[in-house]
C-alpha cells in the first residue's frame, strides 16, 4: 500500500500535467496503473465493519416507538401530589411559560407577539381531555411547535396538571403599559 501511495506521489506531476484542473483524468490513470484499485476497497477504510457490540441493558432505541400517553398515566399516579406539583411547575416553566406566560393567557412577549394572539390556556383547558392536549403538545398542531422530542409525556401530563391549576390566576400584561399622559 505504501508503495502504491510512493509511486503514485511520484507520478502524480506528469500524470496532473495535462489535466488543466479536470482531475478525473488523473484518478483513470490511477485506476488502470494499479488494475483498478480503489481507495474505498482498501481494508484500512473498513474496520467498523465488525459485528455490533451488544447493546447494553437499559438502553432505549433511537427507533422504538414513541413512548405513550398511557404510559405516561400510570407514572403520574405513582407520584405525590407535591410531587407532581413540583415537576409540574417545572416542566410547564421550561416548555410552556415563554409563549403562555406565567398565567397561562399568553400574556409574555413572544405570546403577544403572535398574530392572532395565543388562545387563554385557562379557557382551552376547562373542556378538553388530558390525552388530547397531551397530544397535542407532543405532536404539534397549528403555531403549537411539536415537543415530543423535547419533553417526555409524563412532563406533557405534569405541564397539562399545572396549566389547569392557573384558572383562577389573573390575566396581566407581563410589562405594565407605560403612562400615556403628555409630556409637559
Amino acid at each position: 500500500m505504501r508503495r502504491r501511495i510512493a509511486l503514485l506521489t511520484a507520478l502524480a506531476p506528469a500524470l496532473l500535467a495535462g489535466c488543466d484542473g479536470d482531475y478525473f483524468p488523473f484518478e483513470r490513470t490511477a485506476r488502470e496503473l494499479f488494475n483498478g484499485w480503489d481507495m474505498w476497497d482498501d481494508d484500512s477504510v473498513g474496520p467498523h465493519q465488525e459485528p455490533m457490540p451488544r447493546v447494553p441493558a437499559g438502553a432505549v432505541r433511537v427507533d422504538a416507538p414513541r413512548r405513550t400517553l398511557a404510559a405516561a398515566e400510570q407514572q403520574r399516579a405513582a407520584l405525590t401530589v407535591a410531587e407532581r406539583r413540583r415537576q409540574g411547575a417545572l416542566a410547564y416553566r421550561r416548555y410552556c411559560h415563554h409563549c403562555h406566560g406565567p398565567n397561562g393567557d399568553g400574556r409574555i412577549i413572544v405570546g403577544e407577539s403572535f398574530n392572532p394572539a395565543l388562545p387563554d390556556l385557562r379557557e382551552v383547558l376547562v373542556d378538553r381531555e388530558d390525552s388530547e392536549l397531551g397530544e397535542t403538545i407532543l405532536g404539534g398542531t397549528g403555531k403549537m411547535v411539536a415537543l415530543d422530542d423535547t419533553l417526555t409525556p409524563l412532563e406533557a401530563l405534569l405541564a397539562i396538571e399545572h396549566a389547569r391549576s392557573l384558572r383562577s390566576a389573573p390575566s396581566r400584561p407581563f410589562f405594565p403599559p407605560r403612562s400615556t399622559a403628555p409630556i409637559r
